[in-house]
């Protein structure tokens, strides 16, 4: 089994981050000058509190194979704190080893251990991936783009 450190982002990170990006499958288009104005506020932010920009290590160079993104938010609806998952990304080599999930479980211990009442994650495509992880289905997300 491959050993897995889950970790904060950090500035060095940036690199790789964004070609896991590129592989996300979304309706958006990554763009480099985005997220070089992005990607550092959400490591301030992660290091706040506010938010969890997490990284992945894996193999012998402990090289980062996957990263996950969730922010907290302060609701009336659930009585405290909820935390939203809002990406999670594994390079395809490293995928069925386990790396997601260890992504995901941190994300939970987080959000447990900064006082969430729960952990949501807007998905339509990984439903079934997230159910196997002790989600349930609870609700439909809408957008409106304003681009």
């Amino acid at each position: 089994m491959t050993r897995i450190l889950v970790r904060a982002a950090v500035a060095g990170d940036a690199e790789r981050v964004f070609a896991l990006l590129t592989g996300f499958a979304t309706s958006h288009r990554p763009l480099l000058t985005a997220f070089d104005t992005t990607f550092p506020e959400l490591v301030r932010l992660t290091a706040s509190g506010a938010a969890d920009l997490l990284v992945a290590e894996a193999g012998r160079h402990h090289e980062v194979v996957g990263y996950a993104l969730a922010f907290r938010l302060l609701t009336l609806h659930a009585n405290g704190p909820i935390v939203e998952l809002q990406e999670l990304m594994v390079a395809p080599a490293s995928r069925n080893e386990g790396i997601g999930g260890e992504l995901v479980l941190a994300v939970v211990d987080r959000a447990r251990a900064g006082g969430a009442v729960e952990v949501t994650v807007p998905t339509r495509r990984a439903r079934d991936y997230y159910l196997r992880l002790g989600f349930e289905d609870t609700a439909v997300y809408l957008k409106r783009s304003l681009a």
